[in-house]
């Protein structure tokens, strides 16, 4: 548990660091900056078993365990008690992609499997049910029909007060005007924060102020944004979200944005702020 400044107890999230050789400099670099942003635990696993590379000799700022072994197994049970799991991967690129530990982890994980470089820069994320990139370019979109006959499409969208969600609703205006769709715009606040929750209803009822005649619905959630949006999202033939500049374990493209174009039922356009 982490206790937040009104001193409430929040669940604390888990980032587990999947280590099988001495490659772990950008999936550490990235962790460590996930739990300093987002008050995070971060645990290291390091595994060693038959047909590995040994273990590995490293000497780590933090806490770490040491497990004996299959790779899959033990990273994949990891996986059933953590929010997030980070490793780095393989640097050429023909041979991350056919790795067999990480083949089977994109499909097994059942959290956020995170794939980064030795910078710790992002090269490709995977969700609890596969690795499966929904991301639609914003620019050539064509909007699908509605799976119900008869039903209007309904675009939802992420709204906060920033501008990469003011660019969001725009284009979704756009496009709801090309293709008669009805918006249902969706702020999300933290459950403990009576300020968030304020300031989530004002950003919705700002950004429908400026939508004039399209049809509308609005919705302010509580919960983590990733996941009160994907939920938002069911039923609807898109989900918008704008595209921040600012990094960080979860409110990011690659939280938000990228884990929500994983693991939503729909496709999921992500639009760059303008």
């Amino acid at each position: 548990m982490v206790i937040d400044n009104n001193g409430t107890a929040v669940h604390a999230r888990t980032i587990v660091v999947g280590v099988v050789s001495d490659r772990c400099t950008g999936s550490l670099s990235y962790a460590l900056q996930g739990a300093l942003t987002e008050s995070a635990r971060v645990r290291i696993v390091r595994v060693s078993g038959a047909g590995t590379l040994g273990r590995p000799n490293l000497q780590l700022p933090v806490d770490t365990i040491d497990v004996e072994g299959d790779p899959i197994d033990v990273l994949t049970e990891e996986s059933r008690h953590a929010d997030l799991m980070v490793i780095e991967s393989p640097v050429d690129l023909r041979a991350a992609l056919i790795d067999p530990l990480m083949v089977h982890l994109r499909d097994t994980t059942e959290c956020l499997l995170v794939e980064v470089d030795r910078d710790g820069q992002v090269v490709r994320a995977s969700g609890p049910q596969g690795w499966r990139c929904s991301i639609v370019p914003h620019e050539a979109y064509s909007m699908p029909s509605s799976g119900t006959p008869g039903a209007p499409a309904v675009v939802t969208v992420g709204v906060d007060n920033s501008e990469a969600s003011a660019s969001a609703v725009r284009w979704a205006r756009a496009h709801a005007a090309e293709t008669g769709a009805t918006l249902r715009l969706v702020g999300v606040y933290a459950s403990t924060d009576e300020a968030r929750r304020v300031d989530a209803e004002k950003a919705v009822a700002s950004a429908a102020a400026t939508l004039g005649d399209t049809s509308l619905e609005t919705l302010v959630s509580a919960g983590e944004p990733a996941g009160a949006l994907l939920e938002a999202a069911r039923g609807s033939s898109l989900l918008v979200i704008g595209r921040h500049s600012h990094r960080g374990m979860i409110h990011s493209a690659l939280s938000i944005g990228d884990t929500c174009a994983r693991l939503a039922e729909c496709p999921v356009v992500i639009v760059p702020q303008n």
